[in-house]
């Protein structure tokens, strides 16, 4: 969050209060359950998660894929249920806050607040920028959108991670994410690293040409366009 806006010091410390309760989740462990009382917001401390919707004939389509340091739940949040499932993609760490303690951030840091509204609404944006690639872009683009923006957001909370980044998702999960079949997946991605524009040590990818993915799928970084100029006063009461 410091990305976006630098925080005070009692600031710092009411953040850090959404991490007060570490639950350690294995992987495949479902941390939201689709239907039931929207009642908290997690942040996903270690690991990955991914929100998924299962179709009537069974088949899968992930939805969005959450990455450490992210909040699960916060584009939900005028929901009174949860909207789809999220489950552990690998073990990691969630940390639950409570919905009724966004309360105390509106009314006590407001700046804090208005930070939290900012993020949620870039999550907006870059959901469309991937509804409009999943809709009318090529295999091929979809998969040049989804590697840079993987890379892009591991970067928001890891600015040393270089081109090199862990991809814990397999082929199948892949598929999932982008509408394409596990064949189609592994098509793409032995192309994408024969034209020398990705190299692949599993689970490791680094992208190699990333102007060149960027041309493919016409792609954005919205993650450094955030306007904090309309933002409240940072709050120094009693938090």
């Amino acid at each position: 969050m410091e990305r976006y806006a630098k925080l005070n010091d009692d600031e710092f410390r009411f953040i850090a209060r959404m991490e007060d309760n570490e639950t350690a989740m294995p992987k495949g462990a479902l941390v939201v359950a689709a239907g039931t009382p929207a009642e908290e917001l997690f942040v996903l401390k270690e690991g990955w998660a991914v929100a998924r919707r299962t179709l009537p004939d069974n088949r899968g389509q992930v939805l969005r894929v959450y990455l450490p340091g992210e909040v699960i739940g916060l584009t939900g949040l005028g929901l009174s249920r949860n909207a789809h499932d999220v489950v552990m993609l690998t073990s990691g760490t969630v940390c639950p806050f409570p919905n009724a303690h966004m309360t105390a951030i509106y009314d006590k840091a407001p700046r804090v607040a208005a930070l939290f509204t900012a993020i949620s609404g870039l999550d907006q944006v870059s959901l469309m920028d991937r509804l409009a690639v999943m809709g009318a872009g090529t295999a091929r683009e979809r998969m040049a959108h989804f590697l840079l923006d993987l890379h892009e957001r591991l970067l928001v909370t890891n600015p040393d991670l270089g081109r090199r980044f862990r991809l814990p998702l397999r082929q199948v999960d892949i598929g999932e994410v982008l509408g394409l079949t596990k064949v189609y997946v592994n098509r793409m991605l032995k192309a994408f690293t024969e034209e020398g524009l990705i190299e692949i040590h599993r689970p490791y990818v680094r992208i190699l040409k990333p102007e060149v993915l960027r041309d493919l799928a016409g792609y954005e970084n919205r993650y450094d366009d955030v306007d904090h100029s309309w933002f409240p006063a940072a709050s120094r009461n009693d938090l």
